[in-house]
């Protein structure tokens, strides 16, 4: 597993702890705040029940105008109980008093009145609520004591289930959990999408960071090779004039020369990246700078039999870096010159509008399809057979100069045709 994976998978469980937590906290409380009002809402009308109960005998009235609610018959069997408490929702008990004391009452299945709440509340001078455990389930109840005339006649006790709630809670929290994890689960999967595209920039600049050390590596191992084996070789022989060892000299400095170049381009395109590598604007003639750069490449091009033109309308001015157009047009002219081997190589210049378009045509070996995108990539030769024609940097910095500018550089080439670049320039 390289790096990027190993990020990406670092990422994708951080996404998905993350939004389990959230989840967590958000879920869980609302869960509780869900419970707790629950609870008073049942608290609530567990106390206006027992109080209007407590109204009605203290007013010398039934307890409940509903007989199905009040549980203080002793003619119904515990199955009717049971139903009652769980399905029916609110049960009344009336305890009366006689002679200060609680009189026992026919007991349901379930337990209820609950003796022990009932005198509680007969000694306190407001309700009580307490809960109790009845067949493996809650019951919660509230106990009133009645008072008529002063005198306290009986204790009511408004009871109700929560076994109802507590299987509402349990389904509430496995929907919870259920959620979580799937919430969890979505959000591994969509940090695992996001951080491939997060990190794919991360890894596609580390993959060009290593292949520019390793091919600056190779492109600086080569002269300096030869610079240290010539370096050598005259070392052994100290008996011997200079001019006996000429062409070891001549290329020493050659590749002196040659690394020079590369270290320059290097440095180059590093300050270029780093946007450390400023234009100096001035109002420059294009037309001028065009002319000496082909004057000063006709001897390469006549030496190698080939035919160097331009085709330049008169004093094209724009604003621009004169230093770096120049760079520009020695690229462009020395790449086509380099690879062509017969034939010509015409510079053009015209206006167009508020634009400059230059072009640089051969009739060289031209570019095939498949190498076309990468032609700009740096170190990047389509022939690497004639790794000795050039670093592989010239392309990439010019295609940085002519961005620098606010301008645009495509090229148009068919294999065994020849290829023209051409750059559209805006005047400012």
């Amino acid at each position: 597993m390289n790096e990027f994976s190993r990020a990406r998978l670092g990422l994708m469980l951080q996404y998905g702890v993350l939004i389990a937590l959230l989840l967590a906290l958000v879920a869980g409380g609302v869960t509780c705040v869900s419970i707790r009002e629950s609870g008073r809402a049942d608290d609530a009308e567990l106390r206006l029940f027992a109080e209007a109960a407590a109204a009605r005998l203290a007013a010398g009235q039934p307890a409940t105008d509903s007989p199905e609610r009040g549980r203080d018959k002793e003619d119904e069997d515990d199955d009717d109980h049971d139903r009652d408490l769980e399905h029916a929702g609110l049960v009344l008990f009336v305890l009366p008093i006689t002679d200060g004391s609680l009189q026992p009452v026919a007991s349901t299945s379930d337990g209820l009145p609950d003796l022990p709440a009932a005198t509680a509340a007969l000694s306190a001078a407001s309700g009580r609520f307490a809960t109790v455990e009845r067949r493996g389930g809650e019951v919660r109840l509230y106990s009133l004591r009645v008072a008529r005339d002063g005198q306290p006649v009986a204790v009511v006790q408004a009871a109700r289930s929560r076994t109802a709630v507590q299987k509402a809670v349990g389904r509430l929290l496995l929907a919870v959990a259920l959620i979580g994890a799937a919430g969890g689960l979505a959000a591994m999967l969509a940090g695992y999408w996001l951080s491939g595209r997060a990190l794919r920039p991360v890894a596609t600049a580390l993959a060009r960071q290593r292949a520019f050390t390793a091919d600056a590596s190779h492109e600086l191992r080569t002269p300096l090779t030869l610079l240290r084996g010539n370096a050598e070789l005259l070392a052994r022989h100290p008996e011997r004039p200079v001019g006996d060892s000429a062409e070891l000299v001549q290329d020493m400095i050659d590749e002196s020369a040659r690394l020079g170049r590369l270290v320059a381009d290097l440095l180059t395109l590093a300050r270029a990246e780093a946007g450390q590598a400023p234009l100096t604007r001035q109002a420059v003639d294009l037309s001028n700078v065009a002319t000496a750069t082909i004057r000063d490449l006709e001897p390469a091009a006549s030496a190698r039999g080939l035919s160097l033109t331009g085709d330049i309308a008169p004093a094209v001015i724009l604003q621009a870096d004169p230093d770096r157009l120049r760079q520009l047009l020695l690229i462009l002219l020395d790449n086509a010159v380099r690879y062509t081997e017969q034939g010509s190589v015409v510079l053009r210049l015209a206006e167009e509008g508020k634009h400059v378009l230059l072009s640089v045509t051969d009739t060289g070996r031209g570019i095939a399809p498949e190498h076309m995108p990468r032609i700009w990539d740096r170190f990047y030769r389509a022939d690497p057979a004639r790794s000795g024609d050039g670093a592989g940097l010239g392309l990439a910095i010019a295609k940085w100069i002519v961005e620098a500018h606010g301008g645009r550089i495509a090229v148009e080439s068919r294999p065994g045709r020849g290829s023209t670049f051409t750059v559209r320039l805006p005047r400012r």
